[in-house]
Parts: C-alpha cells; sequence; structure tokens
C-alpha cells in the first residue's frame, strides 16, 4: 500500500463523496492559518506545444525534449520506437476533430492553469503545515489524446487536461463506464493528486488482511486528504451522486449492520473484500441503491469518529497507527439511523 509512485487508472480509483454542509464548515472552520506558510509549485503547460505538432521531426523533437510523457501517456517502451510514436502524436493532435474541437474545450475549461497551481499550493500549505519536511512536487499539464488520465510522484504531478472534460465532452475515454465518467472533470484533479500524494504518509500493518484493515486505512487516507483541502466538499472526494448519499445517510445504520450480522470485518477472502472496497456501481449484496466502495466510505466514518473521540490524537500520529482494531474500538462508532 505504500510507495513514493502513485498511478491512477481509469477501471479503479479513487473514491468520493457528497457530505453534509455541517462536515465541509466544521473542517473548514476548524482549518489551522496557514498564511505564512510560502509554497511556490513550477508549472509547466504542454498543451499549446503538442497540438502544434505538425510533423514526425517536430514530434520527434518533442519526445527528445519530453522522454517522461512519451514514456507514460503514449508508452513508448510498448512499440520501442520514437517513430512509431511521433507519428501517433501527429495523427492525433493534427485531427481537426481534436484540435478545433476538443483541445478547445481544454482551453475553455482550464484557460491557462493559473487557478488549478493556486489551488495545488493552497493544498501543500495544508499539508506543509503538518507535514514541514513535504517536497513540493512539479506540476505538468500535458494532452494524452485521452489515452491516460495522469501520474502522481513525490517530484511530479503530470495531469493530461484532455481526460478531465467530464462526460459532457464532445470526446470522452473509450471504455470507462458513465458512474467513473463522472469524476473526470476539474474539480476532481487537486482531491484525486492529494489522495495518492499523502498516501505515503499512511501506515499499515501488511499482516492484517482483514477487510476492516483496508476499510480503516482508506479511511485515514480520506480523513488526510480532507486536511489538505479543508473546505472542499468532501464531494470531491467519493463520487456518489446526490441521491447516493442521501440514501446512505439514510441508511446508515442499515449498512452498518449488514457487516455485523454477515461477519464482514474480519473477512480475509480478497474476493469478499473486493465487493465493498473494489470499484463497482452498486453493492449489491446491500441492496441494488447502495453504491459500490461503501466499505470504504464506512471506514472514513469511522475514522472521522475516532478523531472526535479522541482529540488528544494527532494527524500525525493517526496515520503512524497501524491497529486498525484500536482505531476501531476506540473510534466507538454509532451509525446514525
Amino acid at each position: 500500500m505504500q510507495s513514493n509512485k502513485y498511478y491512477i487508472l481509469t477501471s479503479l480509483i479513487l473514491i468520493f463523496v457528497f457530505s453534509s454542509c455541517s462536515d465541509k464548515e466544521k473542517f473548514c472552520e476548524e482549518a489551522p492559518n496557514v498564511n505564512n506558510i510560502k509554497v511556490s509549485i513550477p508549472l509547466n503547460d504542454l498543451t499549446e506545444e503538442m497540438v502544434g505538432l505538425r510533423n514526425q521531426e517536430e514530434a520527434r523533437d518533442f519526445i527528445q525534449e519530453n522522454p517522461f510523457v512519451a514514456d507514460y501517456f503514449f508508452e513508448r517502451r510498448r512499440y520501442g520506437s520514437d517513430s512509431i510514436v511521433a507519428n501517433r502524436m501527429v495523427n492525433i493532435f493534427s485531427n481537426p476533430a481534436y484540435k478545433d474541437t476538443l483541445y478547445q474545450q481544454v482551453k475553455n475549461t482550464f484557460g491557462d492553469f493559473s487557478t488549478l497551481k493556486l489551488d495545488f499550493e493552497d493544498a501543500f500549505k495544508y499539508y506543509k503545515h503538518y507535514y514541514p519536511d513535504v517536497a513540493v512536487p512539479k506540476l505538468e499539464i500535458v494532452l494524452a489524446g485521452l489515452q491516460k488520465d495522469l501520474f502522481v510522484s513525490d517530484s511530479l504531478v503530470s495531469i493530461a487536461a484532455d481526460y478531465f472534460l467530464g462526460s459532457d465532452a464532445a470526446y470522452v475515454p473509450n471504455g470507462v463506464p458513465e458512474y467513473i465518467l463522472m469524476r473526470y472533470e476539474k474539480e476532481y484533479i487537486v482531491p484525486m493528486s492529494m489522495l495518492l500524494l499523502t498516501q505515503k504518509q499512511n501506515k499499515t500493518d501488511q499482516s492484517d488482511q482483514s477487510l476492516l484493515a483496508d476499510m480503516i486505512f482508506y479511511g485515514k487516507s480520506y480523513y488526510m486528504t480532507k486536511m489538505t483541502i479543508p473546505c472542499t466538499p468532501d464531494s470531491l472526494l467519493i463520487g456518489y451522486t446526490s441521491q447516493e448519499m442521501e440514501d446512505i445517510n439514510k441508511n446508515e445504520h442499515i449498512i452498518w449492520a449488514n457487516f455485523l450480522e454477515n461477519d464482514l470485518l474480519y473477512e480475509t477472502s480478497h474476493f469478499m473484500k473486493n465487493k465493498f472496497i473494489g470499484e463497482r456501481p452498486k453493492t449489491f449484496e446491500i441492496s441494488q441503491q447502495c453504491p459500490g466502495r461503501i466499505g470504504i466510505w464506512v471506514g472514513w466514518q469511522i475514522v472521522k469518529s475516532y478523531m472526535k473521540n479522541n482529540p488528544e490524537v494527532s494527524l500525525q500520529e493517526l496515520m503512524e497507527n497501524t491497529n486498525a482494531q484500536q482505531i476501531f474500538s476506540q473510534s466507538k462508532y454509532k451509525p446514525k439511523g
């Protein structure tokens, strides 16, 4: 679970939820003052250069100057040839359907990316408040022809802007279900990235393979991310619709009863665990209306309850704590309903 590099895949990802206004206001109002923390994130916008590639020679020059973009977003190692990748790039970016439509949507949606840069800088002010020695990565904006979404590491956040135009874009990634595609809006970029960037602080006991341990791990991740973007709605951290959120809030006690009655907390089968924390449109085992990844949402509520009932515990101590059972026991979690 711990690594210096984290990749977001289109088939499973990050997980987002609507919270109550009171939760949003609480985290925002109680956020520390970070005005004295100075953060400047270098921004490298490659989009105009990429959409302007007219021939293979220009594309090969771009690849030589930006090898990571070619390797990660255009899978140069898979093709084994700069010429093949250069030809792909020219075919994509010179196509009028892309150049005159999709790229224009990128410009209309993001402008000069300065707002995105400021949002990342604000998030890192909070991150550095809790972890002063954390490194600030470079921010890179690319176009990927809807092939991949983004790359996140300690030193680089590279974002394919054309992937984050939402379900109303003129063209969308092939094979991405609607319930996942709804998360690919520009508002999700910072929460999505911070979730991965902060994950390295989240310690876990690898020997504990229970569903409860996974739920607490994810719960800690979302709690930590929320602390770096305290005024951002929880809807940008777990991706349920407003109706789904209304349903789970109303039926939280029923959802929790299902976990207890079916002895799920200490389940270790990956097949079974994936039904409750894996990427699915619905958790059919609970109900036709229960959204997927419900175990992660419950884990988040448990961690919130733990921190509320143990105010002496710092964020750093929470993230260092690998004892999922202790967090659960001391959370005194009582679902609503």
